[in-house]
């Protein structure tokens, strides 16, 4: 596995941050709005006031390449990863993943989850790829584990 992806994360801690144009922009893309939809009144005010709540902007070479939304609850650690599409099939999800994995961003965590809609082939090939199993199906969602003691 590449261990350098020379990717920069900044937590977003404002919602007059500069950059929210340009992630509501990138949620809108057709490639990511089929999965992810966000409410652009609510969603950022939310993720900035909730304290169990980490939402990173990621940069590659200064360029916002994507965003990493993170929420504790207990020892268990969800994510949503959103790679704008200009930057796929580029390592970048590999690389959020890695970093989230060897707890670069977050606090100590058991195990990581995440649900994956059923047709969303790449995720799930790059989740299994980051070594998640699948541990259950409901309806159009498989929901991935990763632990990392065992």
């Amino acid at each position: 596995m590449k261990e350098s992806y020379d990717l920069v994360f900044k937590r977003l801690k404002d919602i007059d941050d500069a950059d929210i144009s340009d992630l509501l922009c990138m949620s809108k893309t057709p490639e990511i709005s089929r999965y992810v939809s966000i409410n652009e009144e609510t969603f950022f005010t939310y993720v900035i006031s909730s304290p169990n709540i980490y939402f990173y902007k990621v940069y590659k070479n200064d360029k916002l390449v994507g965003a990493l939304h993170l929420e504790m609850e207990d020892e268990t650690l969800f994510l949503s990863i959103e790679v704008h599409p200009a930057y796929h099939r580029q390592g970048i999800g590999e690389g959020i993943l890695e970093a989230v994995q060897k707890g670069r961003l977050q606090p100590d965590f058991e195990q990581i989850k995440v649900s994956i809609e059923v047709s969303n082939i790449p995720s799930r090939r790059l989740f299994e790829k980051m070594g998640f199993i699948e541990i259950s199906q409901e309806d159009e969602l498989i929901d991935y584990l990763y632990c990392v003691r065992g």
